[in-house]
């Protein structure tokens, strides 16, 4: 089963919710990739690199969640991406009637960009802890893309996702 129904919400609507115990293994799996980095570039003593990416960090769950998931039908929801709707939901108002723009998916590409890349850079002179890392971040994008884009190309009719790769393979693997 790849995810649970609630109605919790307050007009006793049923919506999907993802499956708990999938959403533990990625939170896992992403948590134990960002300790190897973390760990990594402190190990490395590259403090630049840790600035760059805590940066990346902080400017990923600001602009881009406003641009992009305060306009989204998940805002509010625990949905696919890392619950990011529902932490979305307390930092930030929804935002009704705006399309999200290209600057939205301009800003997500470089914070996450930031966030994977500069792991790589600092830990290039160490291969063991490297290896481990892009071993570590390949299970999460496939998890990523296996469960959360897969859902949202089979139950998002939002006209902007079609902006998103993801999106577009999904649709045209599900037909």
């Amino acid at each position: 089963m790849e995810c649970a129904v609630s109605c919790g919400d307050e007009n006793g609507i049923c919506e999907p919710n993802p499956n708990p115990l999938i959403m533990a293994f990625r939170f896992a799996v992403f948590g134990l990739g960002e300790a190897v980095a973390l760990g990594g570039m402190l190990k490395e003593r590259k403090v630049k690199h840790l600035g760059a990416w805590l940066g990346a960090w902080a400017l990923f769950l600001t602009w881009p969640r406003y641009l992009i998931c305060a306009r989204c039908d998940g805002y509010g929801k625990r949905c696919y991406p890392y619950y990011l709707g529902k932490y979305t939901s307390l930092v930030f108002p929804q935002v009704e009637g705006k399309d999200v723009g290209n600057l939205s998916f301009a800003m997500e590409a470089f914070c996450l960009g930031g966030m994977f890349w500069t792991p790589i850079l600092a830990l290039r002179k160490n291969r063991r802890l490297l290896a481990c890392y892009l071993a570590v971040m390949q299970v999460v994008l496939l998890a990523h893309f296996f469960h959360a884009c897969r859902w949202c190309a089979a139950n998002s009719d939002q006209e902007w996702k079609m902006n998103c790769p993801n999106h577009r393979t999904w649709k045209k693997i599900q037909g």
